[in-house]
């Protein structure tokens, strides 16, 4: 992961499958967007659960990887997530998913997540146990992978 402008680049192409947009990464905080199209739907025309645990566990995986201002991040793993649905959002709705960090130490973080619509509206929320497994490749004496 490098970051650029104070935004990770988005590293897997899953993710660039789903049209995943980064608006902002900082110590304990990140949100990322999603405009949605008709491939993110269900059967009943909804936005597929799916979708909404994907935006989760990035939220997640990337506020617990900040390293600090224009430096690559930490290489994670989700080892928890927990996510409640409580909304449904259809083609052309904007979701925002943001995640703060709720505590922890170096090895292990707990973070919050939820994801809204444009309109403010909650969809989703959920909880995450993240474990930072390499340190960021820019610590001194250190190296290793750094894409969470």
């Amino acid at each position: 992961m490098s970051a650029q402008d104070g935004k990770p680049e988005v590293p897997a192409p899953f993710n660039a499958l789903l049209g995943v947009r980064f608006v902002s990464w900082s110590e304990g905080r990140a949100e990322l967007q999603l405009k949605i199209t008709c491939d993110h739907l269900n059967g009943a025309f909804a936005v597929h659960g799916g979708v909404y645990a994907t935006m989760l566990d990035n939220a997640v995986t990337f506020c617990a990887a900040f390293a600090g201002k224009g430096r690559p991040g930490h290489r994670c793993l989700t080892l928890s997530l927990t996510t409640s649905f409580v909304g449904a959002a259809v083609e052309g709705d904007v979701l925002t998913a943001r995640a703060r960090n709720a505590g922890g130490g170096r090895k292990l973080v707990f973070v919050q997540g939820e994801i809204v619509n444009q309109n403010g509206q909650r969809l989703a929320h959920g909880d995450a146990v993240i474990k930072r497994v390499a340190p960021s490749s820019s610590e001194p004496g250190r190296s290793g992978a750094t894409e969470p």
